[in-house]
Parts: structure tokens; sequence; C-alpha cells
């Protein structure tokens, strides 16, 4: 844990900015053009007693440059314990959340001993207060969480574990919560989820989270798929497709995240969280192909592939969200390679009912430094999600082209019809494959800070 702080200080190592148009001023230019140094973002130099972090073009410094660089210097400077570092002004905050994400590592399994880099940072000559230092550091921390929770092997988070951590979390940050088994999952006809759960022997959990300040605002509704461990249960991933999905609860991982931050952040608005738990296995009674599950709602979905499994989890999740008559519903799921494949390991998939949500959304996420792109719901595809024998398949064999818009309009089919939804299909994002910026390899704790930007701001903005 790092200690920053504000102001004056005595710290052997000075870290300053360096921009690529003004590198000629610096009395030390002819060293740093001679080693290659271009105060290009991302890039960092050493000279006696001080590290120079580029920034680019001094014209074009941002908060997503700031946040890059800051990423790429935490990895740099492991070996300091204390340094002073002048931010520039107006971009503390970034210059935090990209430090802190920047140096994250999950080393708990590991048993040789790494340097984890500077015990305290002193921000000198930025123009920030303590406010802007501590609103980083909640909004960083909340990103740690999420990558936490998606960096636990599925043996050790099950659906019971996950619940049991969002109970810890909910108590210390004031959240209220509730967590339902399996006996009361049946008795609320949650058949999506029971279907899924079918094939392990872990049992499932829905858990349930309420952020509930003096207002009487309609809520806003989180929804997270947390399917702890994703083997496809009778349609069985081969291996090598197979290694990462212990991170296909990353949804439910981003969704508690963000509501932990609302409390520490006095968000003014109510706002809840549904979270559906379980593991999709080919172990124990194992949905069929060709099954008839019955969600919530009473809607029939014929099994046309069981890896197909989370938005059969979503189905009963998001039809309890829209019970809440909330003000919107917003879900995040790990749901379709096409959207991955649609945008890449960059940008998450936005697709939804509600142009003026949508558009809140991007907003967000253009000011979290979160990239996402909205996708369409043709309607004129619907036809393609009809089964012979019950409303709805859950897959539809033989398309190759489009299953990301598919994935999403079998979630709209659950959405009430005068409820603005979003759902934010992070597949592609919520792993890093290389490391880059504020994001190390593996877990990103994408769209965090993007459902935290939205929830605190007036959806009419």
């Amino acid at each position: 844990m790092i200690d920053w702080r504000l102001g004056p200080s005595t710290a052997d190592v000075v870290v300053t900015p360096a921009y690529s148009d003004r590198l000629s001023d610096l009395a030390s230019a002819e060293f740093l053009a001679a080693t290659g140094f271009r105060g290009r973002v991302g890039q960092v130099s050493y000279v006696p007693g001080v590290v120079l972090f580029g920034l680019g073009d001094s014209g074009e410094v941002s908060a997503d440059t700031v946040r890059h660089a800051a990423g790429c210097l935490a990895r740099e400077v492991r070996g300091y314990e204390h340094l002073a570092v002048s931010v520039p002004a107006g971009f503390l905050g970034a210059f935090v959340e990209g430090f802190v994400l920047g140096a994250y590592r999950f080393s708990r399994y590991q048993s040789a001993v790494r340097p984890d880099g500077p015990r305290r940072v002193d921000l000198v000559g930025s123009a920030g207060d303590a406010e802007d230092l501590r609103v980083a550091l909640v909004r960083a921390e909340a990103v740690v969480l999420a990558r936490d929770l998606v960096s636990e092997p599925g043996s050790v988070l099950t659906p019971v574990a996950f619940a049991d951590r969002a109970v810890e979390v909910a108590r210390a940050t004031g959240l209220d919560c509730e967590v339902w088994d399996e006996h009361r999952i049946a008795d609320e006809r949650l058949g999506g989820l029971l279907g899924v759960a079918g094939g392990s022997r872990n049992p499932p959990r829905l858990v349930r989270l309420r952020h509930l300040p003096d207002n009487p605002a309609a809520p806003i509704a989180l929804v997270g798929k947390g399917v702890t461990f994703d083997a496809g249960g009778l349609s069985l991933k081969p291996t090598p497709q197979m290694i990462d999905m212990k991170a296909d609860m990353a949804g439910a991982a981003t969704v508690l995240a963000a509501m932990s931050a609302l409390g520490p952040l006095s968000c003014p608005r109510p706002v809840e969280a549904w979270l559906p738990l379980t593991e999709n296995m080919p172990t124990d009674d194992p949905m069929r192909i060709g099954d008839i599950l019955r969600v919530r709602n009473g809607t029939t979905v014929e099994i046309r592939n069981a890896d197909a499994e989370g938005r059969l989890i979503l189905a009963d999740a998001l039809v309890l969200a829209g019970e809440s008559t909330p003000a919107a519903i917003v879900d995040v799921a790990t749901l379709t390679d096409a959207a991955a494949i649609a945008l890449g390991r960059d940008i998450t998939a936005v697709m939804g009912n509600n142009q003026p949500l949508i558009d809140a959304v991007l907003s967000a996420a253009v000011r979290a430094g979160e990239p996402m792109w909205p996708l369409p719901l043709p309607s004129r595809y619907k036809s393609q999600l009809d089964s012979s024998i019950a409303d709805l398949v859950n897959y539809t064999t033989g398309v190759r082209h489009g299953t990301a818009l598919l994935a999403g309009l079998f979630l709209q089919h659950f959405i009430p019809a005068t409820t603005p939804w979003a759902h934010l299909d992070i597949q592609g994002t919520a792993l890093a494959p290389t490391t880059h910026g504020e994001h190390p390899q593996g877990p990103t704790g994408t769209a965090v800070r993007t459902l935290i930007d939205l929830v605190s701001t007036p959806l009419s903005e």
C-alpha cells in the first residue's frame, strides 16, 4: 500500500514529466537524445537524481495520456522506496489512478518476493487537493478489487465464496446486501440460473446489493454476469478456450467493485445490483441440448448450446432488476467472442434500447478513459431466436455472423418495454493480452470507473 502525500518532499528521487516538444530546454537534452528518449507517452528515462516520464506533445496532454504514462512509470520505479512526483496541473486524479493500476500485481500465490514499488509518493507542484487524491484512490482501489476477484482461481472463488466476498465488501462500504441460496433461487423461479448451475457440485448464489442514500429517486439497476468458471457444460470447451474461463465472472466483479465505491464517494443516486453466480460444468446434472428452461418471467428457452449460458443467468437477473421499476438497467458481461472479434481487445461493445442512456454510457466511458463503441440491435434479426417448441432458443445454430447482436437481442427480451437499458459486452476487454499503460497483462477491471461515473451523473446530462 502506497502512502500518498501532498506538498513538499524529502524524497531522494524526483519524478518529473517531459514533453516531446520541449526536450531541447532540458540540460540533459543531449544525453537523452543519445539514449533514444523522445518524450513519447509512456517512455521513462533516468538522469542523476531525476526520473523523467514522457507525456508527448505539451499541447496534447490529456487525462488519458497522463493515466497511460503513469501506468508505465509505476512499473519502472519499483526499486525506489520514496518518490517526489511533479504532476501536470489538473491531472492529479488521472496520474494517481494510472500509477496505482499500472503498479498492480496479483502475487497471492507466488513464493518469490519481488519489489512491490514505492512505499511513499509525494505529489508536489500539482494543482490538486486532498479530495482529488481521495477520490482517485477510491476509484483505483475499486478497479483493484475487480482485478483481484478475476485473478482468483475458480476452485477458490466459487459462487458461495464470491457471495461471501460480496457480503464483506458491503459491510466495509455501507451497502445493503442480501444473498439467496439455491433454495431461495428455486422459490423465486430463477430457471435460467438453476439450469446452468445444475451441472456443478458447487451451488449457485444470487446477490442483491443496494446503495441507499437519502434520495427518493428511482434507482439505477446494475446486473453483472457471474459465471465463476465456465467449462462450457455439455458443450465442453477445448482446453485452449478454457484457460481464461475463471474470468467469466468479470461482469459481476465489475459491478461489485463499482458498487463498493458509491458510499465512499457519496453517490447521490440510489443504485441496486444483481449478481447471478454459478459455475457452468458438465459434472452433476447439466443442461442437455434440447432441454427447455423457464425464466422468472415465464419465458421458455430451448437450449441449443450449453456454452451460451451467460445470457440464461442474466435473463433471470434482468427480470428481477426490472421488477424494481428502475430509472435504467445496465448489465455487464463477458458474453460473446463476436464482440471481441468486431472491436478488438481495447474497446467494449455497447448495445441497448435507449439512445440517451447509450450516450450517457459512452460519455462516462470517455471520462473514465475506457473506450467503448455502440453496436445496433436490429429488430429484423429477432426471428433468428425463434424456437419451434419454446419461446426462444439460447443460441442460433449454424449462424456465424452478428452473434453479438443476437445475444443482445436475447437479453432485450427480458427488459420491460419502457425501461432504458444498456448492455456492455466486455468479452474482449476484461483481460489484457499484453501489458500496456495502466493495464498489466491479465484482468483489467474495465468498466468499473465508467459505471461509477455513470451512476454519479444525472442521466439527462
